[in-house]
């Protein structure tokens, strides 16, 4: 495989320029190096195009106004930072169960969504919950008791703990993108 500068020196004219004089050559080889670095960094520019490779993520956490202001203060890992990254950015509209779940998924959590309902007169049978009141506007969120991010080689950084535990960036997330009539309860552990 030939280098950048001999195929700059493939591009002179045969017949008007020595490739091999020591200036040239020289000129050339700077060239070719500036070529070079060029290249390698238009992959770490299109590397940060896309939020989830981890390229940029000050920046990204800067346009997103993050860390969000209920997690200021608290330690998030490389990783815990590129999921809000990433659903934040994804988290643009919605109101569906799909797309909580989906949000939910985003930051690196699996959930399910139950919807509180009121008891109407000839569907309700007995010992089903009333729900009225402001129960029409509750749904809950239905998490593991446990939820453990862990360490993954490329997106973890140096003084990065190998596994987090908590559930507090899923709170907040959730608690910000809400309806704002509605009231979200969170279940953690068995129904």
């Amino acid at each position: 495989m030939t280098s950048v500068a001999d195929q700059l020196r493939l591009l002179l004219p045969p017949v008007a320029y020595d490739p091999n004089a020591p200036r040239l050559s020289a000129v050339i080889q700077a060239e070719a190096n500036a070529l070079s670095t060029a290249e390698n960094r238009s992959d770490a520019v299109y590397q940060t195009l896309f939020p989830d490779t981890g390229e940029g993520l000050s920046d990204w956490e800067r346009v997103l106004a993050l860390p969000d202001p209920c997690l200021v203060g608290e330690t998030q890992t490389i990783r815990q930072r590129v999921h809000a990254v990433v659903s934040k950015w994804q988290g643009n509209g919605g109101q569906s169960r799909a797309f909580f779940i989906a949000l939910a998924e985003a930051l690196g959590y699996q959930i399910s969504i139950t919807v509180f309902k009121p008891a109407l007169a000839g569907l309700a049978r007995a010992g089903d919950p009333v729900n009225g009141g402001d129960w029409n506007f509750a749904w809950r969120v239905n998490a593991p008791a446990v939820t453990i991010t862990r360490a993954v080689a490329g997106l973890t950084g140096a003084g990065d703990p190998l596994a987090v535990w908590g559930n507090k960036s899923l709170e907040c997330r959730l608690s910000q993108m809400k309806p704002a009539e509605s009231i979200v309860i969170f279940g953690y552990g068995d129904d």
